[in-house]
């Protein structure tokens, strides 16, 4: 017998083994009666401990039978502890899941397709070919949190196949008969085999966020209980940390935070343009002698390079060869102008083939990244390469 079937709060009970079987996870055990929670129905399994053993994993078998694996061997009669704690944190998350996906259910039309009790966050599915959109999401949240004020009861009763189309389940049952029934009072009614409280308002508080796409639908996060308590204790610390960094009060953070990324683009925009000019004008110095260009950079990576060698291709200079950092490594870019000349990607290969590294490009640029300092790279580049 599943003992938690009709009493989810039971921490303690005592019970005998009539079984058990190893394999490659370790040693199982079935008992006569448990209170353990077996995984299923997106719920992970309970943990405690059966005569002072850790229960490390609870699993049925396709007979419905409930094995408990154990960090070693128990027989005969056993007193079984619940990890009362995490018990609590399921039991608030399911039914949280439940109130929520009602509350979709009534104010956007959008049946539920799969749970999945996650350790730190959980997630349900919703049908739909279109996400939902921010205000129906902050509207079902509304409506979850209302039914968890009101404190409505959530009771258990069991139905036959013949009692279906007369409950008004939310969505059809996927086990065999009969069926346990989980009803949310005049709001959802549910077939679940999960553990459940009593009443809505010790769930506490459901918090949901924006939906992702999947395959057949949307994937909602949300917190429920202790988990949403914690996340709120996070985003508020959080929030204000942000708000004393800027020196303003919390509320004016999202104000703030958008003048500043706005300036802050607006300055992006000025610096781009001051380099460009910074480039053109290195450019121009550097191309005044019409010769080819072999220049160390120890301080710039590969983006400063290829624009800066870009710009003295463009200038006419026949061969540019300049090295910078890129990481941990040193970085080359050659080019040259278009037309007849070297194949510079092939050559580059050449070079990392003889020093290591990887590289290479088209016939007028190309690129790579070696494991030497900028200035010995460049020294390896003249010697290898000045023959262009």
């Amino acid at each position: 017998m599943r003992l938690y079937y009709d009493d989810a709060y039971r921490k303690a009970f005592r019970s005998r083994v009539v079984d058990r079987r190893e394999d490659a996870q370790g040693l199982w055990v079935e008992l006569e009666d448990s209170a353990f929670y077996p995984e299923s129905g997106g719920q992970p399994p309970d943990r405690g401990t059966l005569a002072g053993v850790a229960v490390q994993d609870v699993q049925a078998d396709e007979a419905g039978r409930v094995w408990h694996r154990v960090a070693q061997a128990v027989a005969g009669e056993v007193e079984g502890v619940i990890d009362w704690q995490r018990r609590l944190d399921h039991m608030e998350q399911h039914a949280g899941q439940h109130i929520a996906s009602g509350a979709f259910l009534e104010v956007t039309g959008r049946d539920t397709i799969s749970f999945h009790m996650g350790q730190e966050v959980s997630t349900f599915d919703i049908a739909g070919r279109s996400a939902p959109t921010a205000d129906e999401l902050l509207r079902a949240e509304r409506r979850a949190n209302e039914i968890i004020r009101e404190n409505r009861p959530i009771t258990l009763r069991w139905a036959q196949a013949d009692e279906l189309a007369s409950l008004g389940l939310r969505k059809p049952p996927q086990v065999s008969p009969p069926y346990r029934i989980v009803e949310v009072a005049d709001f959802d009614r549910s077939a679940c085999g999960g553990t459940h409280p009593r009443q809505t308002a010790e769930v506490g508080l459901v918090k949901l966020y924006a939906a992702e796409a999947v395959h057949d639908g949307f994937r909602i996060r949300f917190y429920a209980g202790q988990r949403a308590r914690l996340d709120y204790q996070r985003r508020a610390a959080e929030l204000d940390r942000i708000a004393a960094t800027l020196g303003v009060a919390p509320g004016e953070s999202g104000a703030t935070v958008d003048l500043r990324l706005a300036e802050l683009e607006r300055l992006r925009g000025l610096t781009a343009r001051q380099r460009r000019v910074l480039l053109d004008q290195e450019a121009d110095r550097l191309a005044q002698a019409g010769e080819p260009v072999f220049l160390a950079l120890p301080e710039r990576g590969p983006d400063d390079l290829r624009d800066l060698a870009a710009r003295l291709a463009a200038r006419g200079v026949p061969l540019a060869v300049l090295t910078g950092t890129k990481e941990e490594l040193g970085a080359i870019v050659l080019q040259r102008p278009n037309g007849d000349g070297p194949h510079l990607g092939e050559a580059l290969k050449a070079l990392t083939a003889a020093l290591g590294g990887r590289g290479g490009g088209s016939p007028v640029q190309a690129q790579g990244a070696l494991p030497l300092p900028a200035a010995a790279l460049l020294e390896e580049a003249r010697r290898r390469l000045g023959g262009l």
